[in-house]
């Protein structure tokens, strides 16, 4: 492939140039729900397995305490490491955001970069703010470049991770459009992050956000003090694009620059599974409050969807919890016999569930031509159609294209807060949790970020 465009370059040079001053109220807005969010999953993410293994694997490799976990009461560790436990800390529970477009948790691979520099350079709200909004551009923008292609074999959010972390620190690092160009080609040759985790239900997809957050700041870093990177990192003929994608797009890289921000197009999870399942576990909330259903009178239910939700949800055989997110039979089965699909819905128990598992049994996944055309013809469109066989004869469908977070069917901020709450008052308080929510509804009048934390 000729370098000869230099796409590279052209989406570095767009990612320095953004400022927070040319950012409308929306743009700014929006990335301080991103940035609420995701602090409230990775407060409640602290608490878990992962999480515990990764603290003792830093336990003793605390150098220089420079930046905070959002955890409380948790003592301060380097930039790397702070940035590293926050992204396993935002992903385990598998409630943190994500870009339709690009198949992308942006969140997870800006925050952490975002909130460990900023913490140990003492910049400020605005800085942040700006800095977490060119992540998600980056990463959005290379996302959309190699999916769906990508995505048989490669986790968008691990690959691309490296690309958001590392346009995030640049910023606020003041990295120059040469030192910028130079990170990228550094971040790129590192990126990395498989779905085989998926066969098993192993933790690797946690490490794949630490590790995207590491080789950004690294990245950065590096190209601050002079260290050069492959400059055509996305569009070089044994580059990034083409290894990962054989099918791809490379205008997607740079079209439209100046008129709007990725970030915006952002959706916010109210489940805590993977958002391919979104659609139709919101058809079945919709199904439910519309129709008095016994789940023993249920004689079939046939999703019928797009090729990547098949690819990424279709196991009607979870071994484990984490399996189980990644289970759209187990999401449908859950939502009706428990009317709730929070992280305490996926356990060994309830896949075990005799109810649950026999009406898992029931459930036909299949792909939709009308439905996966549709996706392919806007990648924001997840659509889920659900018929249920009852054994009266009635039939009852419905069907989703934007779930409830979608950024065509948003959260506003009060559900934004209640999730907030739902996910930090057991482990904060109340009184602890309306404090730091205010300050982070007030994120941008912050001359240091480390006075956001500051809540006594």
């Amino acid at each position: 492939m000729s370098t000869a465009n230099q796409e590279t370059r052209k989406l570095a040079a767009y990612i320095k140039d953004m400022g927070y001053d040319h950012f409308d109220a929306h743009t700014i807005d929006i990335t301080k729900m991103c940035i609420l969010d995701f602090i409230g999953v990775a407060i409640a993410g602290s608490a878990k397995k992962e999480s515990s293994i990764w603290k003792e694997y830093y336990a003793e490799k605390v150098t220089a305490p420079q930046a905070s976990l959002f955890q409380p009461g948790f003592p301060n560790m380097t930039t790397e490491q702070a940035a590293a436990l926050n992204a396993v800390f935002g992903h385990v529970m598998d409630m943190d955001d994500v870009h339709n477009a690009s198949i992308t948790h942006l969140a997870v691979i800006t925050v952490p970069t975002a909130f460990a520099l900023a913490q140990k350079l003492h910049l400020s709200g605005r800085q942040v703010i700006e800095a977490v909004a060119a992540g998600y551009e980056a990463g959005a923008r290379i996302g959309e470049t190699i999916n769906p292609s990508s995505y048989k074999y490669w986790h968008t959010t691990a690959v691309v991770g490296a690309f958001s972390s590392g346009a995030t620190a640049s910023k606020l690092l003041g990295l120059t459009e040469e030192q910028m160009v130079n990170c990228f080609g550094s971040a790129g040759t590192q990126a990395a992050g498989l779905w085989e985790f998926l066969a098993s239900g192993s933790m690797s997809k946690v490490l794949h956000t630490a590790n995207a957050n590491l080789c950004g700041m690294r990245a950065a870093e590096l190209a601050k003090l002079g260290f050069t990177g492959a400059p055509a990192i996305l569009e070089g003929e044994r580059a990034f694009v083409n290894a990962l994608a054989p099918e791809h797009d490379m205008n997607n890289l740079i079209k439209g620059f100046g008129e709007g921000y990725r970030i915006t197009e952002n959706s916010f999870k109210p489940y805590a599974c993977c958002r391919h399942t979104h659609s139709a576990d919101y058809c079945v909330e919709k199904i439910l409050a519309a129709h008095d259903i016994n789940p023993d009178d249920i004689v079939s239910i046939t999703d019928d969807t797009y090729s990547t939700a098949v690819q990424t949800t279709n196991n009607p055989y979870p071994e484990n919890p984490y399996a189980a997110k990644f289970s759209v039979q187990f999401c449908i089965a859950a939502a009706i016999i428990l009317r709730d699909l929070s992280d305490r819905v996926f356990t060994i128990e309830n896949i075990n569930n005799p109810k649950i598992k026999d009406l898992m049994s029931k459930i036909k996944v299949n792909v939709s031509p009308k439905l996966d055309d549709e996706f392919h013809q806007d990648p924001n469109q997840w659509s889920h159609k659900l018929t249920i066989t009852m054994k009266s004869g009635e039939i009852i469908t419905d069907q989703v294209d934007y779930p409830i977070g979608d950024f065509k069917n948003p959260f506003d901020w009060a559900m934004a807060d209640r999730k907030f709450r739902l996910l930090t008052e057991d482990m904060l308080g109340a009184d602890v949790v309306t404090r730091l929510l205010d300050n982070l509804h007030n994120l941008e009048t912050f001359d240091d970020i480390n006075k956001v934390f500051q809540l006594s």
